[in-house]
């Protein structure tokens, strides 16, 4: 069952009470895999941006955000743990068809911190105008996912870079909760800096 716990917090001038629901399952075990696990393909090997149109439109709005991500593909130059027998297996996603505009190279990402390229190609480019020159269809491109269509560990990390001070502060102690504010208006929608 849900928990729910009100936090009184004097933010100077104004006092805001939070409203957090913890679910049992949130909380963190005391087992730590302290292991890189490879990801297998179709797995989102990582989260590159969130799209600059819903950040300007939405700001601090980031779990309404589109984010490009970088799908795993098998490369054997990358080497990592095998995922534990307990850990659930993440979701794994379809490429799918080339869409237009500018897109971004997976196998250039792939090797950016060697070649500091990190620029997308422009919209019909049929191969890649990066390091790797590959066509397309060989090297793979990322894709643009909702927030909500992102596995939870993906989530975390996002919530962790994004979500203002305070809530990562309180999720310390209760990882995962949802945290609302009595007063959304008092700030705006969002919760006192930390």
């Amino acid at each position: 069952s849900d928990t729910k716990f009100d936090c009184d917090c004097d933010s100077g001038y104004v006092t805001l009470t939070l409203n957090l629901t913890v679910n049992k399952h949130t909380f963190s075990s005391a087992k730590r895999v302290e292991t890189y696990v490879k990801p297998q393909p179709g797995e989102i090997d990582n989260v590159v941006r969130a799209h600059p149109d819903d950040k300007k439109a939405r700001p601090d709005m980031y779990d309404t955000w589109r984010y490009e991500v970088m799908l795993a593909v098998e490369d054997k130059s990358v080497s990592g743990g095998e995922r534990p027998k307990d850990m659930p297996s993440e979701p794994k996603y379809e490429q799918g068809p080339i869409t237009p505009g500018p897109w971004r190279c997976r196998a250039c990402y792939a090797d950016r911190f060697k070649t500091m390229y990190f620029k997308l190609n422009p919209d019909g480019a049929k191969n890649c105008e990066g390091p790797c020159g590959k066509p397309r269809e060989e090297a793979g491109w990322s894709i643009w996912l909702e927030f909500k269509d992102l596995p939870a560990s993906q989530k975390s990390i996002i919530h962790h870079r994004e979500a203002p001070k305070i809530k990562n502060i309180l999720w310390t102690k209760w990882p995962g909760s949802e945290i609302e504010y009595e007063d959304d208006s008092a700030f705006n929608g969002a919760p006192p800096s930390a």
